[in-house]
């Protein structure tokens, strides 16, 4: 059997030459594996911002009712661990590589006879669902790769879907309109299978509710408004905000952005409809006790990594900090969509109070390490008290940053 480092060193090397292959070629692959998709019950989410918010929030929600979950998501910040967790935890170390060498060893036997070697995304879920089985759990909470139509994940079938906010994003792959994109994330609806979606533009909410008529499948849109009903009860107002303290509780909330209220109420609604209703105690102790990488999150006193990476999310993440952080700022930003990059540029630009503004380059699917550490340096290191750094754009800016504090953290304990 590998060891986790060999199977994080396989799965790197199947990133270099491995491509996407197709849902028939997965289910092919998961009979070879014994069907454990078969066996388990699923949440399917898809969109284009918001997914891994909202799987954070199902795991929380469905923990709080003694449901053993499973969580498949990506891209990872630190460890390639962080996409599979289970009980709420990243999955461990062991754990980990003995499903990676099961799954090569029946991969190898497929490609053998001449069969594809399915993609880092696909292997990683092929993994997924067998930890999963063999965990023996409950509710299996499933993100979607890239669109959702010819995803991998499409496989399963679910208890209940979940289609996030969708705007314009990897267009190369998925359509130059919002309706073609659109498209393929409604691809995931199941014949009967009940839908929840974020609010939409009018014509994405068409394509989506024409998709679930096709299936016969329950459609309901959800925002923030249906949160409101707990709201009266005084029992978490201001739960999603980064300031809020409960002076009863003294639990301070590590959660910012309006947006993460709509995605907290589309995992409410959905687990309502699966489990018993859920007291607002319940509620309270998950949002307590949640945490969402790379959203918002403070990684070191008066820094900040939020991944936001297309312009929608750009535009959410300047709304959240006009309203929670009005005083003096820095930005370090990068852009891994070049044909937007000038104007998510010109957006951040708008906030008032920016101090410095950094950017640097993304190379594929990498940035050089010295230019990071130099430019990330320069920004905490001529910052003042009152001035709050964010790190925003990438997935792997948001991760050397919080790298970097972990590394700076570390030599200071040695």
């Amino acid at each position: 059997m590998m060891t986790y480092e060999e199977s994080a060193n396989y799965l790197n090397e199947i990133a270099g030459f491995a491509k996407k292959t197709t849902p028939d070629h997965i289910k092919y692959l998961l009979s070879c594996l014994g069907n454990p998709q078969e066996k388990l019950k699923f949440i399917h989410v898809a969109g284009t911002n918001g997914k891994g918010s909202v799987c954070r929030f199902l795991e929380a929600l469905l923990e709080s009712q003694k449901k053993h979950t499973g969580v498949f998501t990506s891209p990872h910040l630190l460890q390639i661990n962080e996409r599979i967790r289970i009980h709420g935890e990243n999955v461990p170390d062991r754990i980990f590589a003995e499903a990676c060498s099961s799954v090569r060893e029946v991969v190898d036997q497929t490609v053998e006879k001449g069969a594809e070697h399915p993609s880092f995304f696909e292997f990683l879920f092929l993994m997924a669902l067998v930890i999963f089985y063999e965990q023996k759990i409950d509710l299996c909470v499933i993100e979607t790769g890239m669109g959702g139509r010819y995803d991998a994940t499409n496989v399963i079938l679910p208890e209940i879907s979940i289609i996030t906010s969708i705007s314009r994003d990897h267009m190369e792959f998925l359509g130059n309109t919002l309706c073609e994109i659109a498209d393929h994330k409604a691809g995931i609806i199941k014949d009967q299978i009940p839908v929840l979606s974020a609010k939409q533009v009018p014509e994405v909410e068409q394509v989506l509710k024409n998709e679930a008529r096709t299936h016969h499948a329950d459609f309901q849109c959800v925002s923030e408004d249906n949160l409101k009903f707990h709201e009266k009860h005084g029992k978490y107002i201001d739960f999603l905000n980064v300031n809020a303290y409960d002076k009863k509780r003294h639990v301070r909330k590590n959660i910012a952005g309006d947006f993460q209220e709509e995605n907290f109420a589309l995992a409410l609604t959905a687990v309502q409809k699966i489990c018993v209703e859920i007291s607002d105690q319940d509620i309270y102790e998950a949002l307590k006790n949640v945490e969402i990488p790379g959203r918002m999150e403070e990684i070191a006193p008066g820094i900040l990594i939020d991944v936001a990476h297309n312009i929608q999310g750009i535009e959410a993440f300047v709304r959240t900090v006009e309203r929670y952080f009005p005083g003096k700022k820095r930005i370090l930003f990068a852009a891994s969509h070049k044909n937007e990059e000038e104007y998510m540029k010109d957006i951040l630009k708008r906030l008032p109070g920016i101090e410095q503004f950094y950017t640097v380059a993304i190379h594929g699917r990498s940035i050089n390490r010295d230019e990071f550490e130099n430019v990330f340096r320069q920004m905490i290191d001529g910052s003042g008290k009152e001035e709050v750094c964010f790190v925003v754009g990438s997935f792997y800016l948001a991760g050397m940053a919080k790298e970097f504090i972990s590394q700076e953290e570390e030599d200071v304990r040695l």
